[in-house]
């Protein structure tokens, strides 16, 4: 599973204006192979993908996937929340081990988001010679963003399914404070993140809503692998 501030959530949550507009979807990148690759290889130059989702006003979920390309495929990969101001969001992505911070910065122009982090690949965490830094252009073909590519994103996250007639969804981790949103018995979800008395899950509506926050472990059990 990939790494993201829990606390971000719930504080960000609280800060922010209401947005009309939804920036939602698959944004990339991908440039030209500066060296011949073999005939037998199927060679991509650098490129990368950046998926948002609207949690909020102008809190977002994102998802960062980037890759060198041919030869090596170094790779790097992180996603988080922002939250856009003016149509622009920071992002700090700091290696724990950094000789320097890794603050991507996010610009909104039309359909390009551009980032820069003006930072190593290691700093950030990621491959040798990886960097986040491009313009991702929002694809013209966009993937079905669903619970199936949330499997996937959360692969090795188990599965719960809900036991009670209702289960409640929450903001913070501790069940305090409740949102408008609640799963019903039979509901499948994933169990993302947990502490002794909650799990923290994400899901995605037939409608393409995304849902995020905190249930109550008594509301839930672990469903069997199949």
């Amino acid at each position: 599973m990939k790494r993201f501030s829990l606390l971000t959530l719930l504080v960000l949550s609280t800060i922010f204006g209401f947005s009309q507009t939804d920036h939602s979807g698959l944004y990339s990148y991908t440039n030209k192979i500066k060296v011949k690759a073999p005939a037998s290889e199927k060679a991509r130059g650098p490129n990368g993908q950046l998926v948002l989702l609207k949690m909020e006003g102008n809190l977002y979920r994102f998802w960062l996937d980037v890759t060198t390309g041919w030869p090596n495929y170094n790779v790097g990969e992180t996603d988080g929340t922002i939250t856009l101001v003016n149509d622009t969001a920071s992002f700090d992505n700091t290696f724990e081990d950094a000789e320097r911070p890794c603050i991507l910065k996010f610009q909104l122009s039309n359909n390009v988001i551009t980032i820069n982090s003006q930072s190593t690949s290691f700093n950030c965490g990621f491959g040798n010679g990886v960097h986040a830094d491009g313009e991702y252009t929002f694809d013209k073909v966009q993937p079905k963003l669903d619970n199936i590519w949330l499997q996937k994103e959360y692969y090795s996250s188990p599965t719960i399914e809900v036991i009670k007639n209702k289960a409640q969804l929450y903001s913070d981790e501790n069940c305090l404070y409740a949102k408008t949103q609640f799963f019903v018995k039979g509901n499948k979800l994933l169990s993302i993140a947990e502490n002794q008395t909650s799990i923290y899950t994400e899901f995605i509506t037939p409608d393409g809503k995304f849902m995020w926050g905190w249930l109550n472990k008594k509301d839930v059990k672990i469903k069997a692998a199949e």
